[in-house]
């Protein structure tokens, strides 16, 4: 089985385990997940800070976002641009929010727009995470694209239920400095970055 079709298996089995999550233990998880976050302190000493609105299927972040806002950090949030990338929008207050692409929630066109390298700490989704901090995302490239850009701490949310000690993996999958689940922080002792490309063998 291919990397492409082990990724695609695993995505249908987190999704349907998904489905199966208790309403009490979601919100739960997503309140420890956003203090545990809040805590870090790379978090505390940054300035730009990038989110994502999760959906009822993700963590959901309105106690971190509202906490950052009230912070007076400037908070940025993505709203989905052509081939599969994403601007990178200043958020002042939840206002600034409309169901975007796939229902999400995601700033409005009038938002200030800033540079990757702007931000110095970003926080990404997922459907699963493992604990090399390598993520398995929805398959669109968003993210992956995302974090090949940006140049400061990422950290991955996850509930534990989700976090595994292996993904399958492409070359160009990238990996986050930490994990935070309900139960706490995890930060893989391998360095971030791009995984060795393939390089191609001549056959005889």
């Amino acid at each position: 089985m291919s990397v492409i079709e082990e990724k695609k298996a695993l995505r249908t089995f987190i999704r349907k385990k998904e489905r199966t999550l208790d309403p009490t233990y979601k919100a739960e998880s997503s309140e420890a997940i956003c203090r545990h976050l809040l805590a870090l302190d790379e978090y505390k000493s940054a300035k730009i800070v990038f989110a994502f609105a999760g959906t009822e299927k993700e963590i959901d972040t309105s106690l971190f976002m509202n906490e950052t806002i009230a912070a007076g950090k400037t908070l940025i949030l993505p709203r989905c641009a052509a081939e599969h990338a994403i601007d990178l929008c200043v958020v002042r207050s939840m206002d600034d929010l409309e169901a975007g692409a796939y229902g999400i929630l995601e700033p409005k066109k009038n938002c200030a727009l800033v540079t990757a390298a702007d931000i110095d700490f970003a926080v990404v989704p997922c459907l699963s995470f493992d604990r090399k901090g390598r993520r398995l995302g929805q398959g669109g490239g968003y993210y992956d694209r995302f974090l090949a850009r940006v140049d400061c701490c990422t950290v991955g949310l996850i509930r534990a239920a989700f976090l595994l000690d292996a993904l399958p993996t492409a070359w160009n999958d990238m990996p986050v400095a930490a994990v935070v689940t309900e139960q706490g922080i995890l930060r893989p002792q391998e360095k971030p970055g791009l995984l060795e490309e393939p390089r191609s063998v001549s056959g005889r």
